[in-house]
């Protein structure tokens, strides 16, 4: 079955133009080839270029500083005289950090509030999306699937959640991937208890799951005693995976958990995968850095703030990009020339919780908040199940409308009794050890 959905998906991607088997093939024969150094390195070198030619704001910046990068020149070199590419600076320079001949490419809008709650509007072209989905398929397969088995995502859908559906295109290429929809965002009791007996039925090989939601669903499973169905394997993302959290998956769904990182900016980095200890880089796409708080290279094994160069989105390049969350890197990388992440910190999602004992994922929240220009940085508390707090660092006033909007999207999901508040302050800072939450939830777990 999976092969034939296969080609029917190859031929689906054929008449749509869409490059993502292509990518899949070379980033899989690539993975397992001495090749991999040399296609990075190719890779950094086209993107460097391009952004020494064709992009305003490091045009300016290889100028004033005599960087050069020739067909001949090392291109690391050049890479780590860049200076950090941070939130403020791709808010303020959006404009000249999108390529000359964006006219030229097909490119589409994103925005991420990322692990620091500093939302930042992205512009991402086509290449960037399928080479993108092809990680995603190199990610699954270390986790022993191929593409066309089943899977289930169980993921943030705010289209779900509004009664909205997904354009015809995207249902078809689910179904041709055989990939079902599960909405993270709004987990009640009978929603779970539906969620156990689909996978019970589908008998998906890959569930694909938000941290916190797959974690809170294998409790219910466990409590309401509700035996599920074990898949081949199961991979976390969009939050802190703790190891109880790991170890408590991993019994009731009877199969091994692996996680992921990644983000909007850049889409997925690094995931786990068998025989590696920590998450593996895949480096197709993105190239790390870890740095100390002067900038400068932290030791292998000591942590520092994670720095990220994409290679794949010319439309608007980020390099040197200071993603906001901390991590450490191994030494030394492999002989494939793998970097490996030991550890990836600040990130932290919690649950939400309606006083009938609905969850609701953090997510949602910091979702009701993207594409929000007036908007500099944010951070989501829900004090009880009758209160929420949005914390709002303002660059422009806030329009009463929007607000609204937000409240009663709030109180759609959480409920119409609830108070929803709006403090608006200078700052935000973060906690005690350095790591800023982007929402919080005080409500205690029954």
């Amino acid at each position: 079955m999976s092969s034939t959905r296969r080609a029917l998906y190859d031929l689906f991607c054929k008449i749509r133009g869409i490059h993502v088997p292509k990518y899949i093939r070379q980033y899989r024969e690539a993975d397992a080839s001495e090749q991999r150094s040399s296609i990075f390195t190719s890779k950094l070198k086209t993107l460097l270029l391009h952004c020494q030619h064709s992009v305003p704001y490091y045009r300016r910046l290889f100028q004033a500083s005599g960087i050069g990068v020739g067909t001949d020149h090392d291109p690391f070199a050049a890479l780590k005289l860049l200076p950090q590419l941070t939130k403020p600076i791709l808010r303020q320079q959006s404009q000249e950090l999108c390529s000359d001949d964006l006219g030229k490419r097909v490119w589409f809008t994103n925005t991420s509030g990322g692990s620091t709650g500093e939302p930042v509007r992205l512009i991402q072209d086509r290449e960037y999306s399928e080479r993108s989905a092809a990680v995603t398929e190199l990610y699954s397969n270390w986790a022993g699937i191929e593409y066309g088995e089943p899977r289930i995502h169980l993921w943030g859908s705010e289209r779900d959640l509004f009664h909205r559906r997904l354009d015809w295109r995207t249902r078809l290429g689910n179904t041709l991937r055989n990939i079902k929809l599960l909405n993270a965002f709004s987990m009640t009791p009978e929603r779970m208890r539906q969620y156990l007996s689909t996978i019970n039925q589908f008998r998906p090989r890959l569930l694909i799951c938000y941290a916190q939601a797959i974690y809170e669903l294998a409790l219910f499973a466990e409590r309401e005693g509700f035996a599920v169905a074990s898949p081949r394997g199961i991979i976390t993302t969009a939050g802190t995976l703790y190891p109880f959290m790991r170890e408590k998956i991993a019994a009731v769904f009877g199969c091994p958990v692996f996680n992921r990182y990644g983000s909007r900016e850049v889409s997925l980095i690094a995931a786990e995968r068998p025989n590696f200890d920590g998450l593996v880089v895949s480096n197709f796409n993105n190239y790390i850095e870890v740095v100390d708080e002067a900038g400068n290279p932290a030791q292998p094994g000591i942590e520092g703030d994670i720095v990220v160069t994409n290679l794949v989105n010319l439309a608007m390049p980020l390099v040197r990009y200071a993603i906001g969350d901390r991590g450490i890197l191994a030494n030394p990388s492999d002989s494939l020339g793998r970097q490996i992440l030991l550890k990836v910190s600040g990130r932290n999602v919690d649950m939400f919780r309606k006083a009938d004992g609905t969850l609701i994922d953090g997510e949602y929240f910091t979702h009701l908040l993207y594409f929000r220009d007036w908007l500099t940085k944010f951070q989501v508390i829900q004090r009880s199940t009758e209160q929420v707090v949005f914390k709002l660092v303002l660059c422009d006033d806030a329009p009463p409308a929007e607000l609204d909007d937000i409240r009663t999207k709030t109180q759609f999901a959480l409920g119409s009794e609830v108070q929803v508040d709006f403090e608006f302050l200078a700052e935000i800072p973060a906690s005690a050890s350095g790591k800023y939450r982007y929402t919080i939830s005080e409500v205690p777990a029954p």
